[in-house]
């Protein structure tokens, strides 16, 4: 397993601009649109919490292929990454929308850093955690 730690960004908190990821991530899958009740809190990665209690982790596949629907929008997942240039953003969005499905690590940005397992142990992280 690896783990992207997520950094707050402008108003939104580390936890809340994690879950937000791994919901709109869902979202690619099963757009609100065409979710059933029982998929309105799906997700596609768990959240970890550092005992901290201020920094979350995605706990991610970078191999994970996730479907795309047709009527998958990006807009609110690219709004969580505002360090993306306006290029960046059209490439993204270009490239999910115009795939069946996509691995996971193709669409992390270039300034994220993915970690182990090992790094995760050696900073505090308490990977039994999820939330």
């Amino acid at each position: 397993m690896q783990y992207i730690i997520v950094l707050p960004e402008g108003t939104l908190t580390s936890e809340k601009r994690a879950n937000s990821i791994t919901r709109e991530l869902y979202n690619i899958t099963t757009p609100l649109a065409v979710q059933e009740p029982y998929q309105k809190d799906g997700t596609v990665f768990g959240v970890l919490v550092h005992p901290d209690g201020v920094q979350h982790a995605l706990q991610v596949d970078t191999g994970y292929t996730i479907p795309v629907h047709p009527q998958a929008t990006l807009e609110k997942l690219v709004s969580l990454f505002p360090e993306l240039t306006e290029q960046e953003r059209f490439n993204l969005q270009s490239y999910v929308l115009n795939s069946n499905s996509f691995p996971f690590g193709h669409i992390v940005p270039s300034t994220t850093t993915v970690r182990d397992y090992q790094y995760m142990l050696d900073n505090g992280w308490s990977l039994s955690d999820e939330i």
